[in-house]
């Protein structure tokens, strides 16, 4: 019988930097996120699905919804996109993670069997899909005549 959670020392001294950098790039997206307000300053359109068909992609209002849930208001950033919240708490709990491995300079790894890890790669998909049908339903915010696809079209005629 495996254990759930393995600790070990790191068996590389780059496992421990790797660590390092990455929790310092994840407090530097928070100390951004706090920052900066998505909603009275928003920033350019990244996502290729909303500029090409004006369909908003499953992480569609993530980063005003992130900025939000940094700013302590959870039942806004859900309006923005659902996965908000939940992508903050795992967010929170991985960098607790990584602060106690720099700290004891061990490696904790979560061991999962075979059909735990499936369950759970279709219980994250299940969420991803119904987030992007709420999407779909409830925050479509582009004219499709203003999208690349829009724009073509209306070329052609």
């Amino acid at each position: 019988m495996t254990r759930f959670l393995q600790v070990r020392p790191f068996s590389h001294p780059s496992q421990w930097t790797s660590r390092l950098m990455t929790l310092g790039g994840a407090l530097l997206g928070l100390g951004v996120g706090v920052a900066w307000n998505p909603l009275a300053h928003p920033g350019p359109k990244c996502c290729l699905l909303r500029m090409s068909v004006g369909l908003p992609c499953p992480a569609c209002g993530m980063t005003r919804g992130v900025c939000l849930c940094a700013r302590g208001r959870f039942l806004e950033a859900m309006w923005y996109n659902p996965m908000a919240v939940p992508f903050v708490i795992l967010a929170v709990v991985l960098c607790l993670k990584w602060i106690f491995e720099i700290a004891s300079k061990l490696h904790v790894a979560i061991v999962l069997r075979p059909a735990c890890k499936r369950r759970l790669w279709a219980g994250i998909y299940a969420v991803v899909l119904a987030s992007w049908v709420y999407l779909l339903v409830f925050r479509r915010e582009d004219v499709f005549a203003s999208t690349w696809l829009g724009q073509l079209l209306h070329r052609f005629q």
